[in-house]
């Protein structure tokens, strides 16, 4: 399989230049030549097989040879809602939630978080993202919005065409989430099924009483991943794993 690189927007004629990171990396890192194929895509769902034409150490001309469109996404939409933890564990949930197939991420700003996601921050995890794309083959980047609090995470699902059914996480109470899933991925004309779904995961500490009661009157139900007290990426990328699974599109 060749190698993967991002290019945000795909021209209508069939040659291509790649520059800055993604052009340092095949031409520095990779030290590919001409007449190596590589793969582009960019990130909507679209790919294309190129040729090299003629390479530098800041440029890297193209021929697109062939072009497709694959989302390898799951059937339902699956968005986060996460209080980041921080340097290591951050990135290493990222790349995780890119690989099971979230589609979105909000970063939560709850009363006990350790890592304030700034523009800085925002910037660094979209970056991951598109590293992470490249590595597992996903066409669709997953998306990352501004940070929010339950309230405003709330009025944002009702906004969208398909409003999400909303859970939080929390290890003492609720409904199991590997329930939740098999009634949910039980087929057409289940009433339990859902087209969103959208799982709140708590800062260490957990989330404050009275973030809870918000959540709750906003109409989040409560949802038990586990039996034990599970870190914050561990949460996350668990629930990612059990919501997708049986849910892969039939396309991917």
């Amino acid at each position: 399989m060749a190698h993967r690189f991002f290019l945000p927007d795909f021209p209508d004629r069939d040659t291509v230049t790649l520059d800055g990171d993604q052009a340092h990396h095949a031409a520095q890192v990779m030290r590919f030549e001409v007449g190596d194929s590589i793969i582009l895509f960019d990130g909507q769902g679209t790919e294309a097989t190129c040729e090299i034409n003629a390479i530098s150490r800041k440029r890297v001309e193209l021929t697109i040879k062939q072009r497709s469109t694959t989302d390898r996404a799951l059937s339902t939409e699956l968005t986060l809602a996460v209080a980041l933890p921080k340097k290591d564990r951050q990135k290493f949930l990222i790349e995780k939630l890119v690989e099971l197939g979230v589609d979105r991420l909000i970063p939560v700003q709850a009363e006990r978080s350790v890592a304030e996601p700034n523009k800085k921050v925002i910037d660094r995890i979209n970056k991951q993202i598109i590293e992470a794309s490249k590595q597992c083959e996903r066409n669709r980047l997953m998306q990352v919005t501004q940070p929010m609090t339950f309230q405003q995470i709330a009025e944002w699902s009702d906004q969208q065409t398909q409003p999400a059914r909303c859970w939080l996480a929390d290890p003492y109470n609720g409904v199991s989430i590997a329930t939740v899933n098999q009634q949910a991925a039980g087929g057409e004309g289940n009433s339990d099924q859902s087209n969103h779904e959208l799982v709140a995961i708590g800062p260490e500490g957990g989330f404050a009483d009275k973030e809870i009661e918000v959540a709750t009157a906003a109409g989040f139900q409560l949802l038990r991943i586990g039996p034990t007290i599970l870190r914050v990426e561990t949460a996350a990328i668990a629930a990612a794993a059990i919501f997708g699974a049986g849910r892969e599109s039939m396309e991917a």
